[in-house]
């Protein structure tokens, strides 16, 4: 009895082994099936993962590099884009000297290409409107300058215009200011031109060498100036008789154009009354209507300076 016990617990135990060995080659086979790794601890995701932040320059370079688009429609994107290209240069700097602990060269540096062909090109562009904007047969004015800071010569007590200033009368000139307290969008024939926006948007009353009193050319039948054409702003208006007297209009064909907020650009023929206001109270001679135009083109100003 104790033989045969003895001779079958061997047995036993063999088949045991041979359960276990089959059971380790199918979680082997498993494993090796599920991503050719060889034992479960040889996993790379039980790994550590290391975490690299984006600096927090390169969307600051990227961001200021699309502001620099602005670079193409004034003086003030130009400005940007030249800080933009600052901004950019340096995210660079501190990306390289992190060594690696950062990352967002490539964001850093499409911002600063951004900054840098506005730049180069917002100026190409400024410089080319500034060269074309004035009509042929126009003298360029700064309305600022040239007029209202020369304000006026009073001898005797009465007005005299400037003498730099009365070379320009009678002439054809380019210049460009902002319109002040028009109630209509459309269809203006007349309105008031200041030398800046203070007034415009700050209220207050401009004294006579500050603004000019526009008046848009009126003319025959199939007459209509051909540089009026160049404005899209611009659209034309057959007056009434009271309309026409009111204008002063000596046709009845009349030049119209929208309002503008930003500046704009006048060409006309400058005119200027010294006596203007004389006769009345001390405050209407001082903001009487002394410059007038006679203008055939109204349009946004290509640039602001």
């Amino acid at each position: 009895m104790s033989s045969s016990s003895a001779s079958e617990k061997p047995d036993f135990v063999a088949e045991d082994k041979v359960t276990e060995s089959a059971a380790d080659s199918q979680m082997s086979a498993a494993g090796e099936t599920a991503g050719g790794i060889s034992g479960w601890s040889s996993d790379p995701l039980d790994g550590e993962f290391e975490y690299v932040p984006i600096s927090p320059w390169a969307p600051a370079a990227l961001v200021t590099g699309l502001l620099s688009l602005t670079g193409f429609y004034g003086l003030f994107g130009l400005y940007i884009a030249a800080f933009s290209i600052f901004i950019g240069i340096g995210a660079l700097s501190r990306i390289r000297d992190a060594g690696g602990d950062v990352k967002g060269r490539g964001t850093a540096v499409v911002g600063l290409l951004l900054a840098v062909i506005s730049l180069v090109l917002g100026i190409a562009t400024q410089v080319y409107a500034y060269s074309n904007e004035v009509p042929e047969g126009y003298l360029r004015v700064n309305f600022p300058k040239e007029i209202a800071e020369q304000q006026f010569i009073y001898v005797g007590g009465r007005r005299k215009i400037p003498p730099t200033v009365a070379e320009l009368m009678g002439k054809p000139v380019y210049l460009k200011g902002f319109m002040w307290a028009t109630q209509a969008s459309e269809g203006l024939a007349r309105f008031i031109l200041l030398k800046d926006n203070g007034e415009c948007c700050f209220g207050g009353k401009p004294k006579s060498h500050d603004f000019i009193t526009v008046t848009l050319r009126s003319y025959p039948d199939g007459q209509r100036p051909v540089l009026a054409n160049r404005a899209a702003g611009m659209s034309d208006k057959v007056l009434s008789d009271e309309e026409q007297r009111t204008l002063e209009a000596e046709f009845p064909n009349q030049l119209t154009t929208k309002a503008f907020i930003g500046k704009v650009a006048v060409a006309g023929i400058l005119q200027a009354d010294p006596a203007a206001g004389e006769g009345g109270g001390a405050e209407d001679y001082e903001f009487a209507p002394v410059y007038t135009m006679d203008a055939e083109l109204i349009e946004e100003a290509w640039t602001r300076f």
